[in-house]
């Protein structure tokens, strides 16, 4: 039997609160019926819905993450790898316990069994997670938590004078439904008010006209720090900024050590022939893999491109200032 017709065999069929469980041999004995011989390796188990007391379980079935249950060679325990849910059943598959001896009992139809094993499920819960009375769902809470510090302004009557400014100049405002980690958090207060150093966002002088908010944004900003890049990458080797163009191209393929370096890829052209360069230019800036799943610049180095045999030359800011 291979292993999809074992997952599609319902254990129901040999019995109510019958479990199947699948086990293999790298070894057979040679003949008819080529019987698998020791070690075995015990692989995975078709668990049904409904226990031999004709329990539902399948709520638990849906949560475990290991359980027991009896075996000839004493309790097994499993630590759940993969589930699949079928009709009435679910399949396990369970990191794999290697034994050396089966059941000895077998049923009408010539099967092993082994009679009466008790199963423990780790987690146990007796109805699904999504089913239950203690989930917490979406838009049903009474009242969001309130702030220590921020008070309720009230101004339906008027956008310019709340109503309660006596209670709020006194502190007897009512407290605001809102997070105080909306305004403590780093993250929240620069996402919201201050902007990142290396954006050029911040407070800027009130501007309405679009072009001219653009470019003062833009005059602060670090080059190749934009709050998003697209990086292309390819294939070079590093150089002293003093060696010599022609010396570098002139090394042999086999010599070179290899990295990946990339560059923040802008759009070039006009329409209809706007495209995103696949080799840096004058002006990108050069990166390589750094600590941490980090991009780190490539500073004051000379760059060859194996694909295209050319030299990039970079700045101390690590932006390309020559292509040779």
């Amino acid at each position: 039997m291979t292993i999809q017709d074992f997952i599609a065999t319902r254990p129901q069929s040999y019995g109510a609160g019958n479990a199947n469980l699948l086990y293999s041999s790298s070894v057979v004995n040679p003949g008819i019926d080529d019987t698998p011989v020791p070690p075995f390796t015990l692989q995975g188990i078709a668990i049904p819905f409904l226990s031999k007391e004709g329990v539902n379980v399948a709520a638990a079935l849906k949560e475990v993450d290991e359980f027991k249950f009896d075996f000839n060679i004493g309790q097994i325990s499993t630590k759940i790898t993969g589930r699949q849910k079928k009709t009435e059943y679910f399949y396990f598959t369970f990191e794999e316990i290697v034994t050396t001896t089966l059941p000895t009992g077998v049923d009408a139809g010539g099967n092993t069994i082994y009679n009466n094993s008790q199963f423990v499920f780790l987690p146990y819960v007796t109805t699904g997670f999504i089913n239950s009375d203690y989930n917490p769902l979406l838009n049903n809470s009474s009242i969001s938590k309130l702030s220590s510090t921020r008070r309720v302004a009230d101004k339906l009557t008027s956008q310019y004078v709340p109503s309660n400014l006596d209670a709020i100049i006194n502190g007897s405002a009512q407290y605001a439904q809102i997070q105080n980690c909306s305004y403590t958090k780093a993250g929240i207060l620069n996402s919201k008010y201050n902007g990142g150093k290396a954006t050029a966002a911040g407070p800027v002088a009130r501007e309405y006209n679009k072009q001219k908010f653009t470019t003062r944004i833009q005059a602060g900003a670090i080059a190749g720090n934009e709050p998003a890049l697209s990086f292309k990458e390819f294939k070079a080797s590093l150089h002293a900024r003093d060696s010599a163009t022609a010396a570098i191209k002139a090394i042999s393929q086999s010599d070179r050590e290899i990295v990946t370096v990339y560059f923040n890829s802008v759009i070039t052209g006009t329409h209809p022939n706007k495209s995103y360069p696949d080799f840096p230019f004058v002006g990108s800036i050069l990166y390589i893999d750094g600590p941490g799943n980090r991009l780190i610049r490539l500073p004051d180095r000379k760059v060859y491109a194996i694909d295209t045999d050319e030299v990039f030359l970079s700045n101390l800011d690590a932006e390309v200032t020559s292509v040779t």
